[in-house]
């Protein structure tokens, strides 16, 4: 007979046949059940893998008559399984153990066995419960007692009283069967419990768990259900084992169980993969699509709740329309679509977003709905932004079209979040009383009533905010009494606070910015009948470039006004009058008067005389001002210069442009017409190299005698200049040689394009004292971003006429670096640095704040960003993951040896001292012992955790047809993974800071081109400028401060020209300093989004550098979590 070795290895590749025999040798395969029976083999079995994980095998291997009849049934949870749904190594070597055990003629095998005996009630004896397999054993080992001892065919000499005390035997154990065939009512209740876990904005994976009392997750849930089906035993976990014989599921379960049945049968029947990208140990579950949804949430429609993160979903079968009425106050109507989310955009089910506690309740679209929405939305919900402003427009015919449809239409409501917030006049002048009160909502299904708790861990927080930004004090409970008409409303858990109005008013804005749809601010009306104050202001040109600044404030005294305008400093929106009445500036002149104090911090009462950059500053913060300098000729027309969006093709470039690129190099030749600068701030990988190419060829068509320089990373010289000769008809001069050629060749060129590095043009400053550029451009920008750096110095002291930033990151650490780009590109334009950092100072720990708003405003019309999501719909999907790795046990010794020893020296530094030296070498040595202990202790011989995890996951990849970049910062860790690399005949590439540019393109050609599976690349050295689109894995190894400087390395691979999805995934070890690196990467992200776009509203820190860090949050960082 074929066994089953023979059988798995026609199904897959030859190298992972190998693997799994190397396997099989290397005695890693533990069966833990295997059992013959009539016709088929079943094992199940638990592998090792290289990092110490587990994998868990089942195969059940079909036959007739002794011989195979080809059905095979196999799965594995490792994820080259899951990924191929072929026969891993895992399969192949349990396949070997199997044979072994039929060729020594086992028949049963299981790990443990035990009999369990359980009392039925109290009205029955004790009877043991025993399984039909376990039965089956007995029944064989009772006829080998017998037959065993007997010669072949000589059954015939068997005495008759054997035959007959062999025959009560099965009788026996017959009534024994029996008695297992319990019926459902005196079976255990097997649950099963639901959940969603959200990968990716765009991938999410429904995961179950099941279990009596304890619930564990099914690893492989088609699997789960084919037991379930085939009333089979399926083993959850080692103590969680559903068994048919002694469970029982729920109505609503095993609704669920028939439709994952159907769905399973209908994925299989067609072929679907939903799984198309590659996601290395994930996802665990099957991928959430329209199809599992359907089946998922019909069989649950008001039996049963599904939990996703902190979320609890709830379908419900009550109809919600999702189209709603909308009256403004000066009745205009329109008909919009709710605000709602969707599980995926083919999906009929949604949710409403209004922010109920942690229950989200969805329902489904009727087919009308459903073909309305996407006619009007193309299929998207893109387009309900769109149609919502369209509708007041068409109201009568789209209301004439839901008519017809009989669809109805809601009417829109107050939002319903998870706090309310009630407003009151208080006990004192200018006090108001705050209560900060939980609501709650409960769901009933068929077999439990979930109360979710109340949110008081936001209540906790929204008073901890008015504590934190406000003067508000909380007051005592048995004080609660003097409260007027709301006394009866007040609950035992509400918080009531005391605070100014004027603080009140900056927290409403901090609570709605920050809480948004999850809280409701009730103010009474006495407080919104306080008298509004309005400001009039008024800008006119004076000549020479001057302008004057005047403003009105509408009914108030002139003795007041400057009262009014130190209110508006503090952004103060309440003023007490010298009369002694309470006035509130309105919204929008408070806005307006904020932005006019930021520009002009020196704002005094009567005429203000600014300069035309000052007047342009102001023109991004008012409104007013904007609309009075558009109304003068030559404003005008700048402002229609600066806006200009064309996508006009560059007449002197060899290549047709993306759309996007044709609009940038359009924005940066009508920056240079108007003698300005600016930031192309696109996306890692988006041409801003061609942009820039594309912009100096135009207007060197206009001026033959056109003098720019270049300014660029040493990595990139060569680069630059093919990219030229491959672009266009220029031919650039490369600075480089030794000092007296570069002088040489600096002075007597008189036209042309230069480009030198970063690090060369510091050494020859000097010789361009005499050189005045057309133009010049910094690449990589972010590398003048040290304000007190010998480069940043170097090039204040460059003469240009208009000068240009590229750069993805505009801002990696602080907004101070925005300042030096800017004070590059447009001299002055933020003041000097003194200024600026004064006026920025205390938001700077509030990236939400109206300063860092106005700032934004400020910037904004130099500054051209446009993201790969925004331009590149054709871009395959870049998939994060952070896989969390747990330290060797060896390692873990040393790290938390080391751990205290530096936390020793630490407290013993001298504060009056620059230690900052010290501590960068104390949290070096940390992640090296976190990356490769070798590192730090050369005679360090344990196992180190992250190469166990390389030598598992690197073999799985590459099998499946990936190929990879692996970045690290540390040059003793890329050694030791070329080693491992080396062993495994794997073919690789490297690069580091001694690889010169020349050498780095060829790498990149011939990677490109299909050479190697692998580039080892040190991050600093190759995290910038590389096109690596050959690869679609990449691995961070160790995780660095700055997550531009990561996305910058993950672009190598995820840029234009890449066709496959790309998996990015960060190896972090748990509880060590390489978490709380990944916690500073997130807040550093959060600054950088309010300022250049994309900004979530949800983060109101900004990232301290390591340096500044106190003596109690550097020990935090060394801390050990577990």
């Amino acid at each position: 007979m074929e066994g089953i070795f023979d059988r798995l290895r026609k199904l897959t590749a030859l190298s992972i046949v190998n693997r799994g025999v190397e396997y099989f040798n290397k005695q890693k395969v533990k069966l833990m059940l295997f059992m013959k029976k009539d016709d088929k083999i079943v094992v199940e079995s638990q592998v090792d893998g290289n990092y110490r994980n587990a994998y868990n095998v089942n195969i059940t291997y079909f036959y007739e008559d002794g011989k195979p009849d080809n059905r095979i049934i196999y799965s594995c949870d490792c994820p080259n399984f899951k990924e191929t749904k072929k026969p891993c190594k895992h399969i192949i070597a349990t396949g070997m153990a199997a044979d072994a055990e039929v060729k020594a003629g086992n028949i049963y095998f299981k790990e443990n066995r035990e009999f369990k005996r359980e009392k039925e009630d109290k009205n029955s004896s004790n009877r043991i419960k025993i399984s039909e397999n376990e039965v089956y054993d007995e029944i064989l080992r009772e006829a080998e007692k017998i037959l065993g001892k007997k010669e072949e065919n000589t059954y015939e000499k068997i005495e008759e009283k054997e035959i007959k005390e062999f025959r009560e035997k099965l009788e026996k154990l017959k009534k024994r069967i029996d008695k297992t065939k319990i019926p459902d009512s005196e079976k255990n209740e097997y649950k099963l419990a639901l959940e969603i876990e959200q990968l990716s904005s765009t991938l999410s994976t429904l995961r179950v768990k099941a279990g009596e009392k304890s619930l564990n997750y099914i690893k492989d849930l088609e699997y789960f259900i084919y037991s379930v089906e085939n009333e089979q035993f399926y083993e959850v976990t080692q103590k969680n084992i559903y068994n048919p014989n002694l469970h029982y599921f729920n109505e609503t379960d095993k609704k669920v169980i028939k439709n994952l049945s159907n769905y399973f049968k209908k994925k299989n029947e067609f072929g679907m993969n939903f799984n198309n990208n590659y996601y290395y140990g994930k996802p665990q579950g099957e991928i959430m699509n329209p199809m599992l949804a359907e089946q998922i949430f019909s069989a649950i429609e008001n039996k049963k709740t599904i939990r996703s993160g902190s979320k609890t979903i709830y379908v419900t079968g009550e109809y919600e329309p999702i189209f709603a009425f909308q009256e403004d106050k000066n009745g205009n109507k329109k008909i919009i679509i709710r605000n709602f989310t969707v599980l995926s955009s083919t999906s009929r089910y949604f949710t409403l977003k209004n922010g109920v506690s942690n229950i989200e309740k969805f329902h489904k679209m009727s087919d009308a709905e459903w073909e309305i929405m996407n006619t009007l939305t193309d299929g998207t919900r893109k387009g309900t932004e769109y149609l919502n402003e369209i509708s007041g427009k068409l109201f009568d015919e789209i209301k004439e079209v839901l008519s017809k449809y009989e669809i109805p239409i809601a009417k829109v409501t107050e939002k319903y979040g998870a706090v309310n917030i009630f407003v009151e006049e208080g006990n004192g002048k200018n006090k108001l009383q705050v209560t900060i009160s939980c609501i709650e909502e409960s769901i009933r299904t068929d077999d439990e009533y979930f109360i979710p708790k109340k949110n008081k861990k936001l209540q906790r927080e929204i008073s901890e905010d008015f504590q934190k930004y406000a003067s508000a004090q909380i007051i005592d409970l048995e004080y609660k009494i003097y409260i007027g008409f709301r006394e009866k409303q007040l609950k035992s858990d509400d918080i009531v606070l005391v605070i100014d109005r004027n603080e009140f008013s900056a927290m409403a804005d901090i609570i709605d910015e920050k809480y948004s749809e999850k809280v409701n601010i009730n103010v009474s009306d006495k407080i919104k009948k306080v008298r509004k104050i309005g400001v009039d202001i008024n800008i006119r040109s004076v000549g020479n470039e001057l302008f004057s600044v005047n403003f009105n404030i509408e009914g108030i005294d002139e003795d007041d006004v400057e009262t009014v305008l130190e209110s508006v400093r503090n952004e103060e929106k309440f003023v007490t009058l010298s009369s002694g009445e309470l006035v509130k500036i309105a919204n929008r002149s408070a806005e307006e008067m904020a932005g006019i104090v930021d520009v002009m911090s020196d704002l005094r009462v009567g005429e203000n005389k600014i300069s035309k950059i000052k007047a342009l500053q102001l023109a991004q913060v008012s409104r007013s001002i904007n609309e009075k300098l558009n109304e003068i000729e030559e404003f005008k027309q700048l402002f229609q210069r600066i806006k200009k969006r064309e996508n006009k093709e560059p007449s002197s470039i060899k290549v047709k442009l993306f759309p996007y690129q044709q609009i940038g190099f359009n924005w940066l030749k009508n920056m240079y017409d108007i003698g300005f600068g600016g930031i192309l701030a696109d996306d890692m990988g988006l041409g801003k190299t061609l942009q820039a190419i594309s912009l100096i060829s135009e207007i060197q068509l206009e001026n033959e005698d056109l003098l720019g320089i270049i300014i660029v990373p040493t990595s990139l010289l060569h680069n630059w200049k093919e990219e030229f000769y491959k672009f266009s008809d220029i031919k650039p001069i490369l600075v480089e040689g030794n000092a007296e050629t570069r002088k040489e060749l600096i002075e007597k060129t008189e036209r042309g394009i230069l480009i030198t590095t970063y690090q060369t043009f510091r050494n020859d400053v000097k010789n361009y004292k005499d050189k005045k550029f057309d133009v010049a451009i910094l690449d990589e920008a972010q590398n003048i971003k040290n304000v007190s750096s010998l480069v940043k110095k170097a090039t204040s002291k460059l003469e240009s006429a208009v000068n240009f930033a590229l750069t993805g990151t505009p801002i990696e650490n602080s907004i101070m670096e925005l300042w030096s780009i800017f004070d590059f590109i447009l001299p002055g334009y933020l003041d000097n640095i003194t200024k600026f950092r004064k006026k920025y100072k205390n938001s700077l720990n509030n990236p939400d704040s109206k300063k860092i708003f106005n700032l934004k405003n400020i910037v904004s019309p130099f500054i051209l960003r446009r993201t790969k999501d925004e331009v590149l719909t054709e871009l395959p999907e870049k998939v994060e993951n952070n896989m969390i790795v747990e330290l060797s046990k060896e390692q873990k010794k040393l790290y938390m040896a080391y751990v205290k020893r530096a936390k020793k020296e630490l407290r013993g530094f001298d504060k009056e001292e620059n230690n900052n030296l010290k501590v960068l070498a104390i949290l070096t040595k940390l992640r090296q012992i976190c990356n490769s202990p070798q590192l730090f202790d050369e005679n360090y011989t344990g196992e180190v955790a992250k190469i166990e995890l390389l030598r598992e996951m690197i073999p799985d990849i590459l099998e499946n047809g990936h190929r990879m970049i692996i970045f690290s910062q540390f040059l003793g860790t890329l050694e030791e993974i070329k080693e491992e690399l080396e062993k495994e005949n794997v073919e690789y590439f490297y690069i580091d800071g001694s690889v010169k540019s020349k050498e780095r393109m060829e790498i990149s050609k011939k990677f490109n081109s299909g050479e190697g599976q692998v580039v080892l690349i040190s991050l600093k050295a190759g995290g910038t400028g590389l096109n690596l689109v050959g690869a679609d894995v990449v691995i961070h190894y160790d995780p660095w401060w700055n997550f531009a400087v990561e996305n910058q390395a993950s672009d190598r691979a995820h840029r234009i020209g890449q066709k496959r999805s790309v998996q990015v995934i960060k190896l972090i070890t748990e509880g060590t300093i390489e978490e709380k690196i990944i916690k500073i990467q997130e807040n550093k992200r959060a600054l950088s989004e309010n300022i250049l776009g994309k900004n979530n509203g949800n983060n109101n820190k900004d990232s301290k550098e390591i340096f500044e860090m106190d003596e109690k949050e550097l020990m935090e960082l060394l801390s050990f979590e577990k």
